[in-house]
């Protein structure tokens, strides 16, 4: 019997924060509703003109309240899921059998106590029903299961025949005027409440809003750090690359005298240094590259491109790295895909990313760099960068393209490097309205892919790179 009960209350969540809420206050109130009960019986008492009758319906009013208000307690109290919906259903139960006894005897009032009888019947019934209607209704289920006997009773008290009523005058004026006091009563708690509740939301509001003020101030603040961060990185670039460049050009000229003295050992420390020279200003071009994008200060500028040379010029940029570390390198490009409408300075800068990386992690063996086409709804160019590298596991697959990160994180690792590489192709392929993937296994190589459109949309480009 009680699994069904408890079907019929499905539409009550008994689990819901709101619910259990209503529950803590309808326990909270039983004191003022036994007090406004008294008030009520004297009422009827006087109405009915019997002590007895009277003190009968206080009798019942109290007992049926404090057990709704004890399964309310057990309800509230429960902790397990299972349990809580049993208690729940026994509370709602409770309470409407509270709601139902109090009608019953309020339609008894009516029909026996004459003018004043109906009058009063009138003003418990709609006390009863104000009381679920604003009390109650952040659990709209459980206000409509205890508010709907006290709307029927409002709905049949002028269907009742009128009887004479055995008291008199006074004493039924007197009998209504307990039952205004009620109805006033139930009235003045709701509009306490309601008082509260405004404040409350008054000052959440204030709080809201003084959290915004807060919150666009501290907005403000990061632009301008981030201006200032971006200013200076654009100064500490210019200002590295100058002695940087004097650096490598003066690095070749020593490395071509010596060599044209037979200076080998000598010409080749020259060579190293003109390569870390070429490293760090290729770890600046990242920083410039990434922060370039961070801030969105990198457009976009769609024009014919051939992608055969592109690639080609690429891959001579990163030949002499490969040939260093014994890699081979090689370029396929087909016919249907020479010709692309993109920005040319970002695809490169994407490709070189890829290159680098490849040449970095692939000792002793071969890069390859393909280009195709992909037709669909949309023609997307495919470049893929293979190469017979150590590969990398699938778990650690999403992690590649977090800036100033790498999979070997320690302090000895053997690949230098910020971990900036990848986290610029990818975000430099978005802001070209495309992505780069990988496949990858551990001890197989990697390929990456960079898959933009053959012709760019400039808006559609900003609107993925946004």
């Amino acid at each position: 019997m009680l699994q069904a009960w408890n079907r019929g209350f499905g539409v009550i969540d008994f689990r819901d924060p709101s619910t259990i809420a209503t529950a803590r206050a309808h326990i909270a109130s039983l004191r003022w509703r036994i007090g406004v009960g008294a008030l009520f019986a004297v009422g009827v008492a006087l109405a009915v003109d019997s002590f007895q009758a009277g003190a009968s319906w206080f009798l019942a009013i109290a007992l049926s309240t404090c057990f709704d208000a004890m399964l309310g307690r057990s309800y509230v109290d429960t902790r397990h899921s299972k349990d809580q919906v049993t208690t729940g259903t026994l509370f709602v139960w409770g309470c409407a059998f509270s709601v139902v006894v109090t009608m019953a005897m309020m339609l008894h009032v009516a029909a026996a106590g004459g003018a004043p009888g109906r009058v009063l019947a009138v003003l418990i019934a709609a006390s009863v029903f104000v009381s679920a209607t604003l009390f109650l209704f952040l659990a709209p289920a459980f206000m409509m299961v205890t508010a709907a006997p006290a709307a029927l009773c409002l709905m049949l008290i002028p269907f009742i025949p009128a009887a004479h009523g055995h008291s008199e005058a006074l004493q039924g004026a007197v009998g209504v005027g307990c039952g205004v006091a009620g109805f006033l009563a139930y009235v003045l708690r709701a509009a306490l409440q309601s008082a509260n509740m405004v404040k409350g939301l008054r000052e959440a509001n204030a709080k809201v809003k003084a959290r915004q003020r807060e919150a666009e101030a501290k907005r403000v603040e990061a632009e301008e750090a981030n201006k200032a961060k971006s200013e200076f990185l654009a100064v500490m670039t210019h200002e590295l690359r100058t002695p940087l460049n004097a650096v490598i050009g003066y690095s070749e000229i020593i490395h071509e005298d010596l060599e044209a003295e037979g200076r080998k050992d000598l010409a080749a420390d020259a060579s190293r240094i003109g390569g870390s020279a070429r490293h760090l200003l290729g770890l600046i071009d990242q920083i410039l590259n990434f922060n370039s994008l961070e801030d969105g200060a990198s457009s976009v500028s769609a024009r014919p491109v051939n992608v055969r040379a592109l690639i080609n010029e690429c891959v001579r940029a990163h030949e002499e790295d490969a040939r260093e570390r014994g890699n081979r390198m090689s370029v396929r490009v087909s016919a249907d895909a020479e010709i692309a409408v993109t920005d040319a300075d970002k695809l490169s800068v994407c490709l070189s990313a890829l290159l680098s990386n490849a040449v970095k992690f692939t000792a002793d063996g071969l890069i390859a760099v393909s280009a195709e086409r992909e037709r669909g709804e949309r023609d997307m160019l495919l470049i893929s960068v293979s190469d017979t590298g150590p590969g990398i596991a699938e778990a650690d697959i999403q992690r590649l393209f977090k800036p100033f990160s790498q999979l070997d994180a320690t302090t000895t690792r053997e690949k230098g490097g910020m971990g900036l590489g990848l986290s610029v192709a990818q975000r430099v392929a978005r802001a070209l309205g495309g992505s780069v993937s990988v496949r990858s296994e551990a001890g197989t190589g990697s390929t990456f892919v960079i898959a933009t459109p053959m012709k760019l949309l400039v808006d559609a480009a900003a609107r993925a790179a946004a």
